[in-house]
Protein backbone atom coordinates (compact mmCIF):
# COMPACT_ATOMS: atom_id res chain seq x y z
CA UNK A 1 0.00 0.00 0.00
CA UNK A 2 2.85 2.37 0.86
CA UNK A 3 4.57 1.60 -2.43
CA UNK A 4 1.33 2.20 -4.32
CA UNK A 5 0.98 5.63 -2.68
CA UNK A 6 4.59 6.48 -3.57
CA UNK A 7 3.99 5.49 -7.21
CA UNK A 8 0.82 7.55 -7.32
CA UNK A 9 2.59 10.61 -5.87
CA UNK A 10 5.49 10.16 -8.27
CA UNK A 11 3.09 9.97 -11.22
CA UNK A 12 1.20 13.08 -10.07
CA UNK A 13 4.49 14.94 -9.62
CA UNK A 14 5.60 13.92 -13.10
CA UNK A 15 2.30 15.07 -14.61
CA UNK A 16 2.58 18.39 -12.77
CA UNK A 17 6.16 18.93 -13.99
CA UNK A 18 5.29 18.07 -17.59
CA UNK A 19 2.25 20.36 -17.47
CA UNK A 20 4.33 23.22 -16.07
CA UNK A 21 6.94 22.70 -18.78
CA UNK A 22 4.51 22.41 -21.69
CA UNK A 23 1.96 25.08 -20.77
CA UNK A 24 4.21 28.15 -21.20
CA UNK A 25 5.61 26.77 -24.46
CA UNK A 26 2.11 26.08 -25.77
CA UNK A 27 1.00 29.62 -25.00
CA UNK A 28 3.94 31.26 -26.74
CA UNK A 29 4.07 34.95 -27.51
CA UNK A 30 0.88 36.60 -28.68
CA UNK A 31 0.98 37.61 -32.35
CA UNK A 32 0.33 41.24 -31.50
CA UNK A 33 3.69 41.38 -29.73
CA UNK A 34 5.65 39.99 -32.67
CA UNK A 35 3.98 41.96 -35.44
CA UNK A 36 4.61 45.54 -34.29
CA UNK A 37 8.37 44.97 -34.22
CA UNK A 38 8.23 44.16 -37.93
CA UNK A 39 6.03 47.18 -38.60
CA UNK A 40 8.23 49.32 -36.40
CA UNK A 41 11.30 48.49 -38.50
CA UNK A 42 9.46 49.83 -41.56
CA UNK A 43 8.36 52.88 -39.59
CA UNK A 44 11.92 53.34 -38.35
CA UNK A 45 13.25 53.50 -41.91
CA UNK A 46 10.56 56.02 -42.85
CA UNK A 47 11.37 58.01 -39.70
CA UNK A 48 15.11 57.94 -40.48
CA UNK A 49 14.41 59.14 -44.02
CA UNK A 50 12.20 61.87 -42.60
CA UNK A 51 14.93 62.91 -40.19
CA UNK A 52 17.38 63.33 -43.08
CA UNK A 53 14.91 65.36 -45.13
CA UNK A 54 14.02 67.43 -42.04
CA UNK A 55 17.71 68.23 -41.51
CA UNK A 56 18.03 69.44 -45.11
CA UNK A 57 14.74 71.33 -45.53
CA UNK A 58 13.20 72.17 -42.14
CA UNK A 59 15.91 72.50 -39.50
CA UNK A 60 17.13 75.89 -40.71
CA UNK A 61 13.81 77.38 -39.53
CA UNK A 62 12.44 74.90 -36.96
CA UNK A 63 15.79 74.01 -35.34
CA UNK A 64 17.84 70.85 -35.57
CA UNK A 65 15.73 69.13 -32.91
CA UNK A 66 12.43 70.77 -33.83
CA UNK A 67 12.68 73.31 -31.01
CA UNK A 68 11.34 76.18 -33.14
CA UNK A 69 12.22 79.85 -33.05
CA UNK A 70 12.43 81.91 -29.87
CA UNK A 71 9.19 83.73 -29.07
CA UNK A 72 7.35 81.66 -31.66
CA UNK A 73 3.96 82.89 -30.41
CA UNK A 74 4.80 86.58 -30.96
CA UNK A 75 4.07 88.00 -34.41
CA UNK A 76 6.94 89.75 -36.14
CA UNK A 77 6.90 93.24 -37.68
CA UNK A 78 5.40 91.69 -40.83
CA UNK A 79 2.48 90.30 -38.79
CA UNK A 80 3.59 86.73 -39.32
CA UNK A 81 4.43 84.11 -36.71
CA UNK A 82 7.95 82.67 -36.40
CA UNK A 83 8.47 78.91 -36.93
CA UNK A 84 6.85 76.99 -34.06
CA UNK A 85 8.45 74.10 -32.19
CA UNK A 86 7.64 70.74 -33.73
CA UNK A 87 9.02 68.65 -30.85
CA UNK A 88 5.80 68.60 -28.82
CA UNK A 89 6.44 71.87 -27.00
CA UNK A 90 4.17 73.78 -29.38
CA UNK A 91 0.78 73.00 -30.86
CA UNK A 92 1.70 70.81 -33.84
CA UNK A 93 0.44 67.68 -32.12
CA UNK A 94 -3.09 69.14 -32.07
CA UNK A 95 -3.30 68.84 -35.86
CA UNK A 96 -4.37 65.76 -37.79
CA UNK A 97 -2.18 64.11 -40.42
CA UNK A 98 -4.29 65.74 -43.14
CA UNK A 99 -3.77 69.24 -41.74
CA UNK A 100 -0.05 68.70 -41.16
CA UNK A 101 0.35 67.37 -44.69
CA UNK A 102 -1.44 70.45 -46.04
CA UNK A 103 0.81 72.80 -44.08
CA UNK A 104 3.97 71.20 -45.46
CA UNK A 105 2.57 70.81 -48.97
CA UNK A 106 0.87 74.20 -49.37
CA UNK A 107 2.77 76.31 -46.84
CA UNK A 108 1.48 78.37 -43.97
CA UNK A 109 -0.29 80.98 -46.04
CA UNK A 110 -1.98 78.36 -48.21
CA UNK A 111 -4.02 77.18 -45.23
CA UNK A 112 -4.57 80.60 -43.75
CA UNK A 113 -1.86 80.36 -41.10
CA UNK A 114 -0.13 83.67 -40.59
CA UNK A 115 3.38 82.34 -41.15
CA UNK A 116 6.16 82.40 -43.69
CA UNK A 117 6.16 78.60 -43.96
CA UNK A 118 6.96 77.88 -47.62
CA UNK A 119 5.09 75.31 -49.69
CA UNK A 120 7.07 72.12 -50.35
CA UNK A 121 4.73 70.40 -52.81
CA UNK A 122 7.07 71.21 -55.71
CA UNK A 123 10.24 70.14 -53.85
CA UNK A 124 9.12 67.02 -51.97
CA UNK A 125 7.13 63.99 -53.03
CA UNK A 126 4.09 62.79 -51.10
CA UNK A 127 6.20 60.02 -49.55
CA UNK A 128 8.92 62.49 -48.51
CA UNK A 129 6.38 64.81 -46.87
CA UNK A 130 4.90 61.87 -44.98
CA UNK A 131 8.39 60.74 -43.92
CA UNK A 132 9.13 64.22 -42.53
CA UNK A 133 5.84 64.22 -40.63
CA UNK A 134 6.51 60.74 -39.24
CA UNK A 135 9.90 61.99 -38.01
CA UNK A 136 8.28 65.04 -36.41
CA UNK A 137 5.74 62.79 -34.67
CA UNK A 138 8.59 60.62 -33.39
CA UNK A 139 9.78 63.67 -31.44
CA UNK A 140 6.59 63.46 -29.36
CA UNK A 141 7.20 59.87 -28.23
CA UNK A 142 6.46 59.60 -24.51
CA UNK A 143 5.58 63.28 -24.09
CA UNK A 144 2.44 64.35 -22.26
CA UNK A 145 0.71 67.61 -21.61
CA UNK A 146 -2.02 67.93 -18.99
CA UNK A 147 -2.17 64.15 -18.76
CA UNK A 148 -2.68 63.72 -22.51
CA UNK A 149 -0.26 61.55 -24.47
CA UNK A 150 0.59 63.81 -27.41
CA UNK A 151 1.20 61.04 -29.92
CA UNK A 152 -2.03 59.21 -29.04
CA UNK A 153 -4.05 62.44 -29.21
CA UNK A 154 -2.67 63.18 -32.66
CA UNK A 155 -3.25 59.62 -33.89
CA UNK A 156 -6.85 59.74 -32.67
CA UNK A 157 -7.53 63.04 -34.47
CA UNK A 158 -5.92 61.67 -37.64
CA UNK A 159 -8.35 58.76 -37.84
CA UNK A 160 -10.91 61.12 -39.37
CA UNK A 161 -8.36 63.18 -41.34
CA UNK A 162 -5.48 60.98 -42.55
CA UNK A 163 -2.75 61.82 -45.03
CA UNK A 164 -4.27 62.44 -48.45
CA UNK A 165 -4.46 59.50 -50.83
CA UNK A 166 -1.77 59.04 -53.43
CA UNK A 167 -2.80 60.94 -56.54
Amino acid sequence: MKRRLQNCLALLSLIALVTMAILPAACGEPESVAMPSEERSDDDSVTRTGEQIFAMTCASCHGSEGEGADNWTVRGADGRLPPPPLNGDGHTWHHSDGVLYGIVSDGGLGLGFGSNMPAFKDQLTREQIIAVLEYVKSLWEGKQRDGIALLQYQQDSSAADPYPADE
